[in-house]
């Protein structure tokens, strides 16, 4: 959810949240400034988020549709940069929605001048009347530490495949109107992936992560698998259904022979032999991102899945 590649952070870290209220606002709205989005990825492109960006616009759900910007600036440009959106979750069979800190980015000629530090306790000043607990995910959890976050450790799921019973099922390309209204129909009445951490409706992040990736559709079962191949193991990122199908029928809707699933997000809801482990984050073969550093969630306030087997699914880590 926190794109930090070119985050500066800062030493000036002693100015209280209440110090700052005294100081002009940095937050901004993109409805009262059309232009502003623009201006804000001319920085935020430093971290290589334009096809994030241009997925989400096609998806039907642009960044700034969702999206609250604080900002600080250089003359017209935007320097530095912390992003906030809602996030509906389930988290231990409740619904809430949390605070969803992204795009955080500080041109690197501006770095070491405490605009992070000031944006971020601006954002968390903000949030207090309206959400009681702020979530990101980041390679930087340093970064964080100093202004309340603490890092949620995550687990993926592992099977062996059931015997596998073909399921009519096609891809969908989201580029065809018939195809994109398919997803939105079925989002609009998904079930959490996981009582235990999961999304409810929520298309912003889905579309910004998920457009352009492989989606396999059963119209019989009203179900789309977000998954990919990978040797002969199965890695599922997303399941979209009013009711979570059995891993029998997720195995059945891919269709190919596999080895093994791996679920990244709990398997509470989805039968079949799931073990738990922790995620990989030195990038390994099995790590959410194979080859590179993986990302951490974090939180700041009370998250009732902390001591939990869980994991933030991929959709909504934007």
């Amino acid at each position: 959810m926190v794109r930090v590649g070119d985050v500066g952070w800062v030493n000036d870290i002693g100015r209280s949240v209440s110090e700052q209220s005294a100081l002009p606002s940095h937050r901004r709205s993109y409805q009262e400034d059309p232009g502003l989005v623009d201006r804000v990825f001319d920085l935020l492109e430093t971290t290589g988020v334009s096809t994030g960006r241009r997925n989400a616009e096609a998806f039907g759900a642009p960044w700034e549709g969702a999206s609250t910007p604080f900002m600080v600036w250089d003359g017209d440009r935007v320097v530095s940069h912390v992003g906030l959106l809602p996030l509906p979750l389930r988290i231990m069979g409740q619904d809430v929605t949390v605070g969803g800190v992204h795009g955080v980015a500080t041109h690197r000629n501006h770095r070491r001048r405490g605009h992070f530090r000031s944006l971020i306790e601006e954002l968390i000043q903000f949030v207090e009347p309206r959400y009681s607990t702020l979530v990101l995910t980041t390679i930087h959890p340093e970064y964080f530490t100093a202004v309340g976050f603490r890092v949620i450790p995550e687990w993926i799921g592992r099977a062996p495949p059931p015997p596998v019973v073909a399921i009519a099922s096609r891809r969908l390309d989201l580029t065809k109107p018939s195809d994109l209204a398919i997803v939105h129909s079925l989002i609009d009445r998904r079930a959490p992936v996981s009582d235990r951490l999961g999304v409810h409706p929520e298309k912003a992040c889905w579309g910004f992560v998920e457009f352009a990736t492989t989606i396999r559709y059963a119209e019989s079962l009203h179900v789309a698998v977000v998954a990919e191949q990978i040797g002969s193991t199965l890695r599922v990122y997303d399941v979209i259904a009013p009711e979570m199908p059995s891993l029998g029928q997720i195995a059945g809707i891919w269709g190919k022979p596999i080895h093994q699933v791996l679920l990244f997000c709990s398997p509470d809801k989805i039968g079949g032999q799931w073990g738990v482990e922790p995620q990989d984050l030195r990038g390994g073969a099995e790590a959410l991102s194979p080859g590179e550093a993986n990302w951490v969630l974090m939180a700041r306030g009370p998250f009732a899945a902390e001591s939990e087997p869980v994991m933030l699914p991929r959709p909504a880590r934007c």
